[in-house]
């Protein structure tokens, strides 16, 4: 029997609410004087995302507080857009200034974004709940959107890759995620060997990810890898990746005991009204965070790498409501390319964290301009702006052939 989804309706799509964020200096201490006390915060669609929200089992009250503290709209405020993300000083989201135009295309695609994520809870897409634009009293406008946070302080990352497929103009520019720098397709030189439930289970979510984006019009979206190599000795370096396995290790035969079981508020558009927020800001628990002793960071990075190797792939495969969604905690071997002549392969034990994300560009008319342009240097199949159909087939492809199959064969669902 098909599960009944609540539809959202072009009305709630247009709707916006406007709220006042105030703070008091009573509740802020060393406050620099230039700092900014008072925003206007204008949420759109929030009965849409407040949907969202709910399917993710996310309190909506915890959630404002969250992006409305005032260093985070400071932040926000003097921002540009491009960087890459904030993340909340709680941790659970990540925050991205956007175009207005982006903040339009995540709107205009909300309705079948939701049906999408209700109807596959193991979506791989990185979860978007809110879109909104702050503007500091006597400032400017800053649009952002807030999304599930796959990077969590506590989860050290060996390395992070922003992948879309395609090497063409994908260098490295410095850009840096809780100061790992977010490598791209030109430096990416893995492969992974996981296992086959797991894989068959990636690629077909890809593809019905995919299939919604090139549906929307969606193209220029993302893979964002997190890498993080089990019983490593350098957990202290951002680049340095510490090879377990010598080149002679076979792909894994990751075991699982579950392969069995896996087989098995608003009423018209233009209503608004002005919410007063006096969210005192959390500056004091940053600082007590920064002053923990390195020996109970240590005791943390041990427990969560202990933990993730007790996971099973029955974590995997959840598909309700659950901290752990599909995507995350994957056990892999991984293959490094040889870099130079002569070179041996090495191989590691990981533990990846998948997520698509940066689903805000659509194939309009800026877009087909820069891809007649790019065309004119490089083979049109080669450049990340292409035809969403294109852009998809493409990506899967990729996704495919970094996740490549065991010498065992595959195991059918």
């Amino acid at each position: 029997m098909a599960r009944f989804t609540r539809q959202i309706s072009a009305m709630e799509v247009r709707a916006t609410q406007k709220n006042r964020v105030r703070y008091s200096s009573k509740h802020i201490k060393h406050l620099p004087s230039c700092t900014i006390t008072e925003f206007d915060l204008k949420d759109y669609s929030p009965l849409g995302f407040r949907l969202i929200q709910e399917l993710e089992d996310i309190d909506h009250d915890d959630y404002m507080h969250s992006i409305c503290n005032d260093e985070t709209l400071n932040k926000l405020s003097s921002g540009k857009i491009g960087n890459v993300f904030l993340v909340s000083n709680d941790d659970r989201f990540l925050i991205k200034i956007l175009r207005k135009s982006e903040i339009k295309v995540i709107l205009e695609t909300l309705p079948g974004y939701y049906r999408h994520i209700h109807n596959h809870r193991s979506s791989l897409f990185s979860r978007i709940y809110g879109a909104h634009v702050v503007k500091p009293v006597g400032g400017v406008k800053t649009y952002f959107a807030v999304m599930s946070n796959m990077l969590h302080s506590k989860v050290f990352m060996n390395k992070l890759y922003d992948l879309k497929g395609s090497p063409k103009g994908r260098t490295n520019k410095k850009i840096e995620l809780r100061n790992n720098t977010v490598f791209k397709d030109i430096d990416f030189d893995f492969c992974f060997y996981v296992d086959p439930l797991a894989r068959q289970r990636i690629i077909k979510q890809t593809k019905l990810d995919c299939d919604l984006l090139e549906e929307q019009g969606i193209m220029d979206y993302s893979l964002l890898v997190g890498l993080q190599v089990k019983e490593s000795s350098s957990q202290g370096s951002v680049n340095g990746v510490n090879p377990v396995y010598g080149s002679f290790t076979p792909p894994c035969s990751l075991k699982s005991d579950s392969t069995n079981s896996l087989k098995t508020a608003l009423n018209s558009p233009d209503s608004s009204f002005t919410t007063f927020y006096s969210c005192p800001p959390s500056r004091e628990s940053v600082e007590s965070e920064n002053s923990m002793t390195s020996n109970s960071t240590s005791l943390e990075t041990n427990l969560i790498n202990r933990q993730s190797k007790l996971a099973t792939l029955s974590d995997l495969f959840v598909n309700s409501c659950s901290s752990t969604n599909f995507g995350m905690k994957i056990p892999a071997r991984a293959r490094r390319e040889k870099r130079a002549a002569g070179e041996e392969e090495e191989w590691y034990d990981v533990v990846l964290y998948l997520g698509i994300v940066d689903t805000f560009q659509d194939y309009g008319m800026k877009k087909r301009i820069e891809h007649c342009y790019k065309t004119i240097q490089h083979n049109s199949n080669s450049i990340s702006t292409v035809h969403p159909k294109i852009y998809s087939s493409r990506f899967q492809e990729f996704v495919s052939n970094i996740f490549l199959p065991r010498d065992d064969g595959d195991l059918s669902l």
